[in-house]
């Protein structure tokens, strides 16, 4: 079983947040699962209180650019989501920031 690892960054007053994991094909921690968690996280939500990720990304393409025969550590992937913005690299690490618009 892998875990996600979701930590405040605590050198920035951004409140930016960061998640770390390892995902693939066969991983319970899914990149969609991440994203949605770390946003939760930024934004002090429940995950399914959260707007549904398709009407921001592809979840399923998302998955399936990061866990397809092990995704290149340049892959990155940049969109908005609930309010933040949101960075995915094919290393596992998820960060997220609230818009200060939003």
């Amino acid at each position: 079983m892998t875990s996600t690892q979701i930590s405040q960054n605590e050198s920035s007053t951004d409140g930016m947040v960061r998640a770390d994991t390892a995902w693939g094909q066969d991983a319970e921690n899914t990149p969609v699962y991440t994203v949605t968690a770390a946003v939760a996280d930024a934004i002090d939500a429940d995950q399914l209180e959260l707007p549904p990720l398709y009407e921001a990304i592809d979840p399923d393409a998302l998955n399936s650019l990061l866990t397809s025969g092990g995704a290149p550590s340049e892959c990155q992937v940049s969109f908005q989501y609930a309010g933040c913005a949101v960075t995915v690299q094919g290393t596992g690490e998820v960060r997220v920031r609230p818009d200060q618009d939003a």
